[in-house]
């Protein structure tokens, strides 16, 4: 008997020219469906609008709400369950996936309920916060949810008395990697991800003013969609006179990201929190040296490539010993994503 499985996630992209949205989630589900023996149909609940489309080895079902208040929002988690009911009852899953717990797990919750299957609920970065009002809402046990990490496993512990039973970790398609640049890096030092407060790019610039004083002729890139902090970032770019030792990407495709990353000595994380943060993944297997606020798992034989601190004064003294030092580029991949395959097929067939 054919084994099936329901994947529930807030986006997924319409097209592999769209790999910037949900990147790990269209990355893992790809590769779950070539390394193991299941079918997989997918809901997405707010991106794409489109109708139902093949994406690799899964079918692809789109609600298309785009991202609206709660009010507005309840119309279409009503097509979501009329759409879920109708593939559950077709296709009889073994389970359900929901990717973060927010909107989608409220519906993989629903379906789960009035099918009797399995549900599993992968937490992949804020969701583990105590400003998450699912978990209040949804009180899913233990052996429903999966960690991204043992640092966000540690974090909705104490947020919200939960232990999860599962770790799967971050972990990369390494097939999407440009060969790696062991000659002339360019980029002294690299950020990725979109401006926000989160983010903390203002301390990334202030780590950067602090580096110009010994090399002048640093040059840093941040990769990146402005959300909302792009003209503050400036104003303070501009009051270190900094703005020929900078630039801003914008959006751009995950294809290019890698490909800056492949240049770049020095990959610097100043975010204030994330559940894991596969980027930093990306970045160590990119060659980089990566210098970061969050932690990963047991770092402890990377610790020539990878340090930790939240700390300004240990930050800047990490990058500078780096580029004083011989620095030589090569990849490191922390956790295989077979072994994060194989994860969360154990969560539902062992």
């Amino acid at each position: 008997m054919t084994k099936k499985l329901l994947f529930i996630a807030p986006l997924f992209p319409q097209n592999h020219e769209e790999d910037h949205i949900a990147p790990f989630i269209s990355q893992f589900s790809t590769i779950f469906t070539e390394s193991v023996d299941v079918k997989v149909d997918l809901i997405s609940l707010f991106f794409p609008k489109s109708k139902p489309y093949k994406y690799n080895n899964i079918n692809v079902y789109p609600i298309g709400s785009g991202f609206k208040r709660y009010y507005v929002f309840l119309p279409y988690l009503i097509k979501a369950i009329y759409k879920g009911f109708i593939l559950c009852k077709k296709n009889k899953y073994d389970g359900i996936l929901c990717f973060w717990y927010r909107e989608s797990s409220l519906l993989g919750k629903i379906l789960s309920s009035i099918f009797k299957i399995k549900l599993r609920v992968w937490m992949l970065g804020q969701d583990a916060k105590s400003t998450n009002k699912y978990p209040k809402l949804l009180k899913l046990s233990g052996e429903e949810i999966i960690m991204l990490s043992e640092h966000q496993k540690l974090i909705f512990l104490n947020d919200h008395h939960v232990e999860a039973k599962r770790i799967a970790n971050a972990s990369i398609d390494i097939r999407k990697f440009p060969q790696l640049n062991t000659s002339n890096r360019e980029i002294t030092i690299l950020g990725v991800g979109n401006l926000s407060d989160l983010k903390n790019y203002s301390l990334f610039i202030d780590i950067l003013s602090i580096i110009k004083k010994e090399f002048k002729d640093v040059k840093a890139v941040i990769c990146g969609a402005d959300t909302g902090d792009k003209a503050n970032l400036e104003k303070k770019i501009n009051a270190l006179d900094l703005q020929d030792d900078i630039l801003f990407t914008g959006s751009i495709s995950q294809k290019e990201v890698l490909e800056y990353m492949n240049n770049a000595k020095i990959f610097l994380h100043t975010s204030k929190f994330e559940g894991s943060g596969t980027v930093l993944h990306e970045a160590l297997y990119a060659g980089c040296n990566v210098v970061s606020t969050i932690p990963i798992e047991n770092p402890s034989h990377i610790e020539d490539s990878f340090f930790y601190s939240t700390n300004k004064t240990e930050l800047e003294n990490r990058i500078l010993t780096v580029l004083k030092s011989d620095f030589k580029a090569k990849r490191i991949e922390k956790f295989k994503m077979e072994d994060t395959v194989k994860e969360i097929y154990d969560s539902f067939y062992n």
